[in-house]
């Protein structure tokens, strides 16, 4: 599984571009996902050139770029172009954008946009390896599996898909992960590790990021049901809790690979002896 273990950027929040690099080659991780945007280890989309020399020569590869710039979604393909060509610079085989959220009025007005946005930036990819992805996460026009699919699966699983997060699922969107992962079949691409704790707070519900065995997702069923449905893509260490440490990090990649490996099967031929 250590190939299929990525570190996404956002995670460490504050770290810049090396010290993220630094890290996962430090904890055995193979590849790195970058987040985009404000206050990310990429500030600046244009900077593609730099962090492909960067994971060289790190021996680590890129496994997605995902754009945290709250102004930038699916129904702005203008403003994700450059994106794009940051994925296609780092030969990234995904650009994730979240959907834009959902303020009311008729939800089929507000897919289409968003499906128009979808078909400007698989244009934008052009026909290579480059997929467009949408993230299930609360407060958007996509929390759920189903809804994230309704915006990308007119296209083919290869140009489009969605990016599918069981911690933001317990925020809104939630379903049982075996039907989650079957309803998006193919065209599950991509999955963020991270787990979501709630508590009562003056009355109110808040929630808050947990370590993977202290929230609310059942991460060794949901790997299980992952395994089951034939996922073959990555696992991405998401956000952790409390403040973002080496320590912390370590703890939580070394927890993720042991749940990993029980999870899905060795390949025959590869047993132990």
């Amino acid at each position: 599984m250590s190939d299929r273990l990525a570190l996404f950027s956002s995670a460490l929040p504050g770290w810049d571009a090396e010290r993220v690099v630094d890290a996962a080659v430090s904890l055995g991780l193979r590849a790195v996902e970058w987040g985009v945007g404000p206050g990310q280890a990429l500030e600046d989309a244009d900077d593609g050139e730099r962090i492909a020399a960067l994971c060289r020569s790190a021996g680590l590869a890129v496994a997605g770029v995902a754009v945290q710039d709250p102004a930038v979604t699916l129904a702005t393909p203008r403003a994700a172009a450059a994106h794009v060509a940051l994925a296609l610079t780092l030969r990234s085989p995904h650009v994730r954008l979240f959907a834009p959220p959902f303020e009311g009025g008729s939800v089929p007005v507000a897919q289409r946009r968003a499906r128009a946005g979808v078909d400007a930036l698989v244009k934008a990819a052009g026909g290579g390896r480059l997929g467009v992805l949408v993230e299930t996460s609360p407060g958007t026009l996509a929390p759920s599996g189903s809804l994230a699919l309704a915006l990308v699966g007119h296209h083919p699983a290869s140009r489009a898909g969605v990016l599918y997060d069981p911690g933001n699922t317990v925020i809104e969107g939630y379903v049982r992960p075996e039907l989650g992962f079957a309803r998006i079949g193919r065209r599950l691409r991509h999955v963020h590790v991270k787990n979501i704790a709630w508590t009562r707070d003056g009355g109110t519900w808040r929630w808050r990021y947990a370590t993977l065995d202290g929230g609310i997702v059942d991460w060794p069923a949901t790997l299980r049901a992952l395994a089951a449905a034939g996922y073959r893509g990555r696992l991405s260490i998401d956000h952790l809790s409390g403040r973002p440490t080496l320590a912390s990090l370590r703890r939580e990649s070394e927890r993720l690979r042991d749940l990993a490996a029980e999870a899905f099967p060795r390949p025959r031929g590869k047993e132990r002896t």
